[in-house]
């Protein structure tokens, strides 16, 4: 019993980290559950990128407004569009990445108050797999397509 008690905060850190990992692996089907389908979703049209006469044009149009006609240059400021790939308020996200970081430093107290090596250190990677989830599954695919690779040359 007293070796639990003394685990605590490492196990604690352990906890939040396999939740947190847990929330990154599963994090498309949380959005989708948060989400419904039947949200009518807007659709940016993209437009073509202009050539370059088109902005020497309107480069040439700011400039005249700027110095010749002196107008202010709030006025004239193309609108905010925010940009769908990277939404700055996404919930799911902010929840793993604060659960990873969490777990890193419950993992960092445990190994700072001598607690068991292997149970510190557990929290602090599954604090920072949460944290870099992206990169993880990056380096997972880049080394099963060497496995393949060496496995072909062989």
């Amino acid at each position: 019993m007293s070796s639990q008690v003394k685990h605590r905060i490492g196990i604690v850190g352990l906890v939040i980290g396999l939740i947190a990992v847990g929330i990154a692996i599963f994090q498309d089907d949380l959005r989708a559950e948060i989400i419904p389908e039947d949200t009518p979703v807007v659709e940016v049209e993209k437009k073509e990128a202009p050539s370059f006469k088109e902005l020497a044009i309107k480069v040439s149009k700011r400039v005249i407004q700027d110095k010749i006609l002196k107008e202010d240059n709030a006025a004239h400021l193309p609108p905010f569009e925010e940009d769908e790939l990277h939404a700055p308020h996404d919930s799911i996200a902010l929840i793993y990445t604060g659960l990873g970081f969490l777990a890193m430093v419950l993992g960092i107290i445990s190994w700072v108050k001598k607690e068991h090596i292997r149970i510190a250190g557990g929290a602090i990677s599954l604090g920072l797999v949460a944290i870099a989830w992206q990169y993880v599954l990056i380096g997972v695919g880049i080394a099963i397509l060497i496995l393949i690779l060496a496995n072909f040359s062989a």
